[in-house]
Order: structure tokens, then C-alpha cells, then sequence
């Protein structure tokens, strides 16, 4: 363990009856430490000069200053180097030349409260020290003491000054996190997403949940002869029109799958079950208008399809340890893919399920709202019941 030596600037000073010279280094860093914090640097420095426990310690690469809890003894003037302060083994922050740590203890000590080290200084790299023993503040008179004490203040509020800058830019990179989050996620999977990020692991959900499924009629045969930056700006378009309508009703987009898009509404509890089903018709609705007048505006040859279905479905987090991937899984899932893909003339742009239309109405809209149903044949030659508005 290398030894925490005390060493009486003799270097390139000399002791005069009881007056310290001070080397030209340990001067530049002192003026410059005086004359940024204290009020009166000339007495401060002349009570310095004359004190015979103040001088220079030199230290090696992670030599401990000062241990968590230890006795407040002292306070040191960085000259040269760079230590590490740390608390609850966490980096707090670095310290450098021309700045003084351990001054808290020393108010501490003047206030006769119980001083004890809150943190552990050690250097990083071989580090000169000014060394200003606790002695050294018993032995100043009245003025001496006042200016000692406001310039303890000022590094102290300087620090504090530090401290709330730093937690203001923490706060604003948390904020810049979630707003970033929010981009991809959203609702209850933002949640999951927060919690998977964090390293924990989240139960599976049993949830009961409207889905649904979207995708842009005749797309691929209109895009296949395109230029693929005109294909993407209408893609964009047609998603953001869906994104916006499903967040602006309460619902939560899963994803987008080229010109598809997936999202749902959780209808776990009686009032959800009374108040979103209309909601999530009333957003079909929408965002069949609104693409049917974008496709109209832009000459487009497009057309859309909304599949719904209400059930019970799995929502979690299905990725790996290194990928999050938030979504609900299972059969009511899939079978609101199938009613999307549908393909039948007497069906409308939106088709549901029976159990949604019967959700739909018992929650107060309208039954003539609906067609049908109409017995249409789905993949692997099953038939659906479907409604269609």
C-alpha cells in the first residue's frame, strides 16, 4: 500500500520563523482557488502560509484520500492530477486541479456537528494534494474565520450548483428516453417495454382484447411497377392515418407489417367492455374514410380492409434476452387476421366477428349499423360468419 506521505513544501520553499513559502505551482493553484471563492484572499492565504499543518501530499494511481464514514480530519486543494469521488460504490463525479474536496466535513466540524466522511475520495493517477488540516480553522481569529467559512460556502454552493445542473440533464435525457420509447411503443406494452429494459422479466398476461388488422386492398400488384420512394411516401401516409386514428380512440398500435398494420384495445374489465367497443368501430370508421379520400386525392387504384375480433388473447413481452418484443399472441389473433383477409363482394371495407358485433350493440350502437352476417370461406376452407359495415 503506497503511504499517504506529508510533506512540508521545502521543494522549492522554506520555512521563515513561522511563514510557509510556497512552491510557484502550489501559488498558481492557490491564487487561482482564492480568487474564485473566497472574499478576502490575501488573509486567507497569509493564514495558510502561516500554519504549520498545511502542506503537500502526493499520492499514487487509486490511493484512498478518504474512506465512507471515516473521521473528517481534513480538506485538501487538488494541484495536480485528477481523484474520484464515490458513494454507495457508485461514481459520484471527478474532481481536478484547482478544486478542493472534503470541505463539507470541514463545515461540519465548525458547526460542532458529528462530521463523518459521506463519501470515498481516491486518486486516479498519481495526485498532489494541498493539505489544510481541521487545526487550521480552530487557529483563525474573527475576520480569518468568516472569510475561511464563505469560502467553504462558495465551493459548497458551486457544487451544489453542479449537482442540480447534472440532475437537470439527467431528467431531460430521461425524458428524451421516453418520448424516444413512445415512438415505438405505447400503453400497457410501454409499460412492459420499461421493465424488460430494465433487465427484470414480466409475467405473461391472460387479457381479453379487440384486434385488429389492417391492410391495403390490391397494393402489391398497384406497387410492383413503382419507384420504391414513391411506394414508401404512400405507405408512410396510410400509417400514419391508422397510428393516429387507433392512438387518438384509446388503442394501442402492436405493429406494422409493409402495408398491414396490427393493433388493439384491452376489454379486460366492465368498463372497457362498455366503452371501447364503439370507440374501436367508430375509429374503423375514420380511418376508412380518411384513406378513401388520400387514395381518391392521389389517384390511387387502393382500396383497405379492416378485420375486428374480440377474445381472450396472451400479452407479454415474446422476445429473447436481447430483444424485447411486446405483443399479444393467440387464437383470437389470428382470427381477426382472417377476417381482414376475407375476400368475399359482399363485404364491406370493415369486417367483424359475431362476438364484436354483439359486444358492439350491447354497448349501445346501433344493430342496422351492420350487414349481414354472410357465411364467407377463409384460408384452409374454413367459413366464418362475417359482418361488415
Amino acid at each position: 500500500m503506497a503511504v499517504f506521505s506529508m510533506i512540508q513544501e521545502r521543494i522549492r520553499g522554506r520555512r521563515r520563523g513561522l511563514i510557509m513559502v510556497f512552491s510557484p505551482e502550489i501559488d498558481q493553484q492557490l491564487d487561482r482557488f482564492l480568487q474564485q471563492h473566497c472574499p478576502e484572499p490575501d488573509v486567507i492565504r497569509a493564514a495558510l502560509s502561516r500554519d504549520p499543518l498545511c502542506g503537500v501530499a502526493e499520492l499514487v494511481a487509486d490511493e484512498i484520500i478518504c474512506r465512507h464514514g471515516g473521521r473528517v480530519q481534513e480538506c485538501w486543494l487538488i494541484l495536480s492530477g485528477q481523484v474520484e469521488v464515490r458513494s454507495d460504490e457508485q461514481n459520484v463525479t471527478f474532481r481536478h486541479a484547482g478544486e478542493m474536496v472534503g470541505e463539507q466535513g470541514l463545515l461540519h466540524f465548525l458547526s460542532k456537528k458529528n462530521a463523518a466522511r459521506t463519501a470515498e475520495i481516491k486518486a486516479r493517477g498519481p495526485v498532489k494534494l494541498l493539505r489544510i488540516d481541521a487545526a487550521f480553522q480552530e487557529s483563525l481569529d474573527g475576520p480569518e474565520r468568516i472569510a475561511w467559512i464563505l469560502t467553504l460556502a462558495s465551493v459548497v454552493n458551486e457544487k451544489l450548483e453542479q449537482a442540480t445542473q447534472g440532475r437537470s440533464k439527467l431528467r431531460s435525457s430521461a425524458t428524451d428516453q421516453e418520448l424516444l420509447l413512445r415512438r415505438f411503443t405505447d400503453g400497457d406494452a410501454l409499460g412492459l417495454v420499461k421493465i424488460a429494459a430494465s433487465g427484470q422479466t414480466s409475467a405473461i398476461q391472460r387479457r381479453r382484447a379487440i384486434v385488429y388488422f389492417a391492410d391495403i386492398a390490391n397494393f402489391s400488384v398497384w406497387s410492383a411497377e413503382k419507384d420504391p420512394i414513391e411506394v414508401a411516401k404512400h405507405l408512410r401516409a396510410l400509417a400514419t392515418i391508422q397510428i393516429d386514428s387507433i392512438r387518438k380512440a384509446g388503442g394501442q398500435v402492436d405493429k406494422l407489417m409493409g402495408d398491414g398494420a396490427m393493433g388493439y384495445w384491452f376489454i379486460d374489465t366492465p368498463e372497457r367492455e362498455q366503452l371501447e367497443p364503439p370507440a374501436v368501430v367508430k375509429c374503423a370508421m375514420s380511418i376508412v374514410e380518411q384513406t378513401s379520400r388520400y387514395f381518391q386525392d392521389h389517384h390511387l387504384d387502393l382500396g383497405i380492409r379492416i378485420g375486428l375480433h374480440a377474445g381472450d388473447v396472451s400479452f407479454g413481452d415474446f422476445g429473447a434476452d436481447n430483444r424485447i418484443a411486446v405483443t399479444v399472441l393467440g387464437a383470437t389473433v389470428n382470427t381477426a387476421a382472417r377476417y381482414e383477409q376475407a375476400k368475399s363482394p359482399e363485404l364491406g371495407h370493415i369486417r367483424l366477428s359475431p362476438v364484436l358485433r354483439e359486444l358492439i350493440v350491447r354497448a349501445g350502437v346501433d344493430p342496422s349499423t351492420f350487414r349481414g352476417p354472410s357465411k364467407v370461406e377463409v384460408k384452409h376452407g374454413v367459413e366464418f360468419d362475417v359482418f361488415c359495415i
